[in-house]
């Protein structure tokens, strides 16, 4: 992104996957998502947060079912995949448990954790840091509570592991004091310190007015539950391109946002996350055959392929045929 922004006659063709594009804010985010989930995790035998109790894996089970049940069907089936994700309204409320703490429900504590942390970071008078993140159905994918929480595989989260290193190395100017944890960070004066960076490595321009007449093309995606760059912010980002250069319509001659449902940070996740980008950006840029979809399969849904559209359009079942099948599905804008 930062090359097709700053060096627009480098490339012919870009794909952009989960993109770290905004990562002096989304370093903010991290440091949020740590603290609050902090906040109701037990302590270890060394004193520190136990992240992964704040929500166990049957916990993360009952959101991502809870969300699916609010916002599967939204896209016309029920198939475990969201697709039309602009149309989920989903309120964690739903799931507080109206006595004690039992296996089918979430206590208010955990309620209230996950409602600040799919709002987004913010600072004492409530303005907001980075973005919000999408509802969707990852949420109990390994890799999402790897970077959130930590897992079997990695104890420790890995937003607390690596947050020390970005910070103190790479986004503070030289001399500032460190930040010695995502623990310590002071959501009204830290992220100003941590924006000292974002000159040299966030790529959030929407001056493409160079890549353009060289007839560059960039293919974005981004996985619906990444844990580690808001989706959200990705859209957010591909509709301010829009808006700054003729609408979404002139944009997508250019530049084509695709979504992928349940996919954690590149991969994984209740997700059909094998797709062919490489591929899609040769035709475009080769044979100026725009790519309207992708056809992605995973093992997560053995023996399933979809479409995956090219944004603002979501795959609609054409009512005939294999709902397992792609070619039975077409892009239309929801």
């Amino acid at each position: 992104m930062i090359a097709s922004q700053r060096y627009p006659d480098d490339f012919d063709g870009i794909v952009a996957g989960d993109p770290a594009f905004d990562l002096t804010k989304a370093a903010v985010g991290e440091a949020w998502n740590t603290i609050r989930f902090a906040e109701i995790a037990p302590k270890n035998t060394q004193g520190m947060p136990d992240l992964r109790q704040s929500f166990p894996l049957a916990d993360l089970n009952l959101l991502s079912n809870a969300i699916l049940k609010a916002c599967d069907a939204l896209d016309g089936l029920s198939d475990g995949l969201i697709e039309n994700p602009g149309a989920c309204k989903f309120d964690p409320a739903v799931l507080q448990c109206t006595g004690p703490k039992t296996g089918t429900c979430l206590s208010a504590d955990q309620v209230r954790i996950l409602k600040a942390v799919f709002a987004g970071p913010k600072n004492s008078a409530g303005e907001s840091l980075y973005s919000s993140w999408p509802y969707d159905a990852g949420t109990n994918g390994e890799d999402w509570r790897g970077w959130n929480l930590g897992n079997d595989r990695m104890p420790i989260a890995l937003n607390a592991l690596i947050y020390p290193q970005f910070v103190n190395h790479v986004a503070l100017a030289p001399g500032q004091p460190p930040i010695s944890s995502p623990f310590s960070f002071n959501f009204d004066t830290d992220p100003q310190r941590v924006a000292y960076a974002h000159d040299a490595i966030d790529a959030t321009s929407t001056q493409m007015q160079g890549f353009r007449s060289h007839q560059g093309k960039i293919i974005y995606f981004t996985g619906m539950s990444d844990p580690v760059f808001s989706a959200n912010d990705l859209i957010r980002y591909y509709d301010r391109l829009a808006s700054d250069n003729g609408g979404i319509d002139k944009t997508r001659t250019f530049a084509r946002l695709f979504l992928v449902p349940g996919m954690n940070h590149c991969g994984g996740g209740p997700a059909l996350d094998q797709f062919d980008a490489l591929t899609a950006i040769e035709a475009w840029v080769e044979n100026r055959t725009a790519p309207q979809s992708m056809t992605a399969t995973g093992k997560s849904f053995p023996g399933r392929s979809r479409p995956l559209c090219a944004y603002p359009e979501i795959p609609r079942y054409t009512g005939n045929g294999s709902i397992e099948e792609a070619k039975n599905f077409v892009c239309r804008r929801p």
